[in-house]
């Protein structure tokens, strides 16, 4: 089977430092067009801002989208990785929580220090308020049965890690609601 090639002319990458600039002022610079459905990838972000920058930002991503549709992809790592972080872990790995510390002292030393953590219900919460409707929410293992088992590259166990958790969400245009 051929994979289509993305059609890159209806992508656009906006840089945004989150917890200093006005994400809606990036995305309007950059030419972003409030009367087309959207889709945002915000994978790997939230742990390394302020929740309040994540609030801002969904904010944002509502009020550029009131006439329209959007999707986002966002992801976020689990507070279970502080209080619990033998949960975080499949079965077969020893010594959850040195393993915790050293992932979040590793992003620390390289300049990326992992700031906010979340629970299930607190994105869900945070996605409400800001007329999003949660539509997934997975972790590796969730993953892992639905697309590396039906092509025969089951991750084991020991190769989990259920930290970070996947969300896609979706709105509508105001109007519907």
């Amino acid at each position: 089977m051929k994979i289509p090639l993305l059609n890159s002319e209806n992508i656009t990458y906006v840089s945004v430092d989150f917890n200093h600039q006005s994400l809606k002022k990036q995305l309007i610079d950059a030419g972003f067009d409030q009367s087309k459905s959207t889709v945002f990838t915000l994978e790997g972000v939230s742990q390394y801002i302020t929740k309040e920058a994540v609030i801002s930002t969904l904010e944002a991503l509502a009020e550029l989208t009131q006439k329209t549709s959007a999707t986002l992809f966002i992801s976020y790592v689990n507070t279970l990785l502080n209080e619990n972080p033998k949960a975080c872990f499949g079965k077969g790995y020893s010594n959850a929580t040195k393993k915790a510390e050293t992932i979040k002292k590793l992003a620390a030393k390289v300049g990326e220090p992992w700031v906010s953590f979340y629970t299930a219900e607190e994105i869900e919460g945070m996605l409400s308020k800001n007329g999003f409707s949660l539509i997934e929410n997975k972790t590796l293992a969730n993953l892992n049965a639905v697309y590396f088992t039906p092509v025969g590259r089951t991750l084991s166990e020991d190769q989990l890690f259920n930290l970070e958790h996947f969300v896609v969400a979706k709105t509508l245009p105001k109007e519907t609601f």
